[in-house]
């Protein structure tokens, strides 16, 4: 999967996106699901609880999933549907059995295969691209508290680490976490929210992710879903060199999900916009950023599925230097960022599946030093709870 050094690819990745979001969003769009009774509107977490398990009973997990999750914000699922729609249903029995509070929990664990590819960057360091074996940890879960017909409090937590087999190499650690308070509509939900991210950058210590989040999802009908959401957050660099990285961002997403094949598939299509200001002078200084994102999931029976993603997203600073009375017209610091991954699932046992997974990533700057890609590929085992 070795790109050629220094093709561009920034010219066909997002329609690229797009054709594929057309492609796997409009193929099922003759297709009509059996109706379920309408809500009320008198109580939209029953409504949306009481659809949701409907759905699910009738194998529609992705359908299942867009009612539940009108009334609670789960992070960190597995990515087949059938075991977030029982997740969510697993909710859903508590609270008609009088219990308010629900949550959900899991650990993984497995390893694989790190492989840098060859770029300028790594030609330009001496050509000896990195090739390591790791070992990946993963722990978290989630809870979620019905307050009144309409009202819901939830909050999640993840932790990863990976050891690299490369002594001279640093590990990786990161932990997220979000808190919201979700209000139910008769159809969609909205929220607001706090998040934040700790990842371990080496001996300086930990660059520091936190902000305030709003979300709007209006719920077309079973099958389609347009989500809107917008946020503040800052970005704290440790201190050392990286602290001039240091930034406040402004950014905002537009999605739509498609669910298909009588609710056994779901694809996402987003897009994004926003602004970041440099809060330590960095290089370059503010910048503008905007990408788009599509991620694709099918169950294909009750223990096998697939997913797939594809992701680009341009930081451009987008001003000319100013030197004295002549302008030079200095290249400034441009990045295309790509991600491009997939894996299946495979549930084994009650509780317990297997994911195999490869993630192919591309860097492409305008800078000698910010041509990067790699390829990973691993294997990992996780037990819901």
């Amino acid at each position: 999967m070795s790109p050629i050094p220094n093709a561009p690819i920034r010219s066909h990745f997002p329609r690229l996106l797009l054709g594929a979001a057309l492609v796997l969003g409009g193929g099922a769009f003759g297709a009509e699901p059996t109706a379920v009774e309408a809500p009320t509107g008198k109580d939209p977490v029953v409504d949306h609880l009481t659809r949701g398990q409907v759905y699910l009973d009738r194998g529609e997990y992705a359908r299942a999933v867009q009612e539940f999750e009108q009334v609670l914000r789960f992070d960190n699922l597995p990515p087949d549907l059938r075991q977030q729609a029982e997740i969510y249903a697993k909710a859903a029995k508590g609270y008609r059995e009088g219990e308010r509070l629900s949550a959900f929990g899991f650990a993984e664990t497995g390893g694989g295969f790190y492989r840098e590819n060859v770029t300028r960057t790594t030609n330009a360091l001496g050509g000896d691209p990195v090739r390591d074996w790791f070992w990946e940890a993963r722990v978290g879960g989630g809870l979620g508290y019905i307050v009144t017909d309409a009202i819901t409090i939830d909050g999640n937590l993840d932790y990863q680490f990976r050891y690299y087999d490369d002594t001279d190499r640093r590990d990786d650690e990161d932990l997220r976490w979000n808190a919201a308070v979700v209000q139910s509509l008769a159809n969609g939900s909205q929220s607001i929210g706090v998040r934040g991210r700790a990842s371990y950058r080496g001996g300086d210590g930990y660059r520091q992710d936190y902000g305030l989040f709003l979300n709007r999802a209006f719920v077309l009908d079973s099958d389609n879903r347009i989500t809107l959401e917008g946020e503040l957050r800052s970005r704290e660099y440790p201190s050392g060199r990286e602290r001039d990285r240091s930034r406040d961002i402004a950014q905002v997403w537009l999605g739509w999900t498609r669910n298909l094949m009588d609710g056994k598939a779901a694809v996402t299509f987003s897009i994004n916009g926003g602004r970041e200001w440099a809060t330590h002078d960095r290089e370059g200084g503010d910048q503008t950023i905007y990408g788009a994102q599509i991620d694709w999931s099918m169950d294909f029976n009750e223990r096998v599925g697939a997913f797939l993603f594809g992701l680009w997203e341009h930081n451009g600073y987008h001003d000319d230097v100013a030197d004295g009375d002549a302008l030079d017209r200095t290249l400034t610091p441009e990045l295309d960022i790509y991600e491009l991954g997939g894996g299946l699932t495979y549930a084994f046992a009650p509780g317990w599946s297997l994911r195999p997974e490869v993630l192919y990533i591309r860097d492409e700057g305008n800078t000698q030093f910010s041509d990067y890609s790699a390829t990973e590929i691993w294997m990992m085992v996780r037990r819901s709870f």
